[in-house]
């Protein structure tokens, strides 16, 4: 079966790249997801490589470009489809919702072609996923206003492939993993779509606010630790001595206004009780502490140092330790 996305068909041996079509704006100009399509001349398997599903999370859409542009195609077997910017109308207002109909993209799956722009986007993706993906992985940061640390999530629906996801998880170059635990063939995230597809997935979660070099390095570490683990590319994935892994917690959100200043850093692990942050107003009184909610909780996400934050805004997440494992 040939494998074609939107404009762009695969060649052995070649990096394509175009544009899938997805919708139009008012004045009739195209809304687009970019496509490349790297394709080896050995066979292997079809990875779906993604990110945007958040507009703000950008350091996805760089670390893609990055990868698929510097492959050296001579040592790839099997196909990437690589998908920089999946939510258009969410990137280019660089914000996690859509601006055309304020949905969360990755919320909605698996999406309707009778539903609002981003509900039919999902149906879209899902429908290609289904037709092409052997494997997902998909690229998450904290966004403009937030940070987290280099961590992964797969989802846990007690399948064969969840298993195979949490495999996939061990070998992306991190120590901590995410495990989501999810009734079988229900979620709303491209991940949980992919599953209910029979498609082993993870998330890569890295960095936000600045882009940095070590953001960079560290989402192409996990790239290329997927693609040697589903065959793709050859030498062995990155694994670690040992993985922390995680599970439940929450957002947590202030209920004053101010500039939210830290007071532990993304990655930390914290008792309960501990200070994650506080809200201090304009003339640099604290209005609100942030204390740490469950026992020994993996921040997961923390606001950016001093950045503006309204009552009602998620501030930091914080995941309780489940449980430590090996290989």
């Amino acid at each position: 079966m040939s494998i074609k996305v939107g404009n762009v068909e695969a060649k052995a041996g070649k990096l394509e790249r175009g544009e899938l079509r997805v919708g139009s704006m008012a004045d009739g100009s195209p809304i687009e997801l970019p496509v490349f399509i790297a394709c080896g001349r050995k066979d292997g398997p079809i990875v779906w490589l993604e990110g945007c599903i958040h507009g703000e999370e950008y350091g996805g859409a760089a670390s893609i470009i990055q990868f698929m542009r510097n492959l050296d195609l001579s040592t790839l077997s099997g196909t990437i489809i690589g998908i920089p910017v999946a939510n258009p109308a969410s990137f280019n207002f660089r914000s996690r919702v859509s601006s055309i109909d304020g949905q969360n993209l990755n919320r909605i799956f698996p999406g309707d072609l009778a539903g609002s722009h981003s509900v039919q986007l999902a149906a879209v993706i899902g429908e290609h996923l289904e037709k092409h993906a052997d494997f997902l992985i998909d690229l998450h940061s904290g966004g403009i206003g937030a940070e987290v640390p280099f961590y992964v999530i797969y989802k846990d629906d007690g399948t064969q492939n969840a298993t195979r996801s949490k495999d996939l998880a061990k070998r992306v170059g991190v120590e901590t993993i995410w495990r989501v635990p999810e009734a079988q063939g229900m979620g709303g995230t491209v991940t949980a779509e992919a599953l209910r597809h029979n498609i082993p997935s993870v998330t890569v979660e890295c960095g936000g606010g600045t882009f940095t070099q070590k953001h960079l390095d560290d989402y192409l570490v996990s790239i290329n630790g997927f693609l040697q683990a589903t065959g793709n590319l050859s030498g062995n994935a990155p694994v670690r001595d040992g993985y922390t892994i995680i599970s439940g917690g929450s957002f947590i959100h202030n209920r004053e206004g101010g500039l939210f200043v830290p007071e532990c850093k993304v990655g930390d692990i914290l008792p309960k009780g501990r200070m994650i942050g506080r809200l201090i107003n304009l003339h640099g009184e604290t209005v609100e502490e942030i204390p740490n909610p469950y026992e020994d909780s993996y921040i997961a996400a923390l606001r950016c140092n001093y950045f503006p934050t309204h009552a009602g805004e998620i501030c930091a997440e914080a995941i309780p330790v489940e449980a430590r494992e090996g290989l």
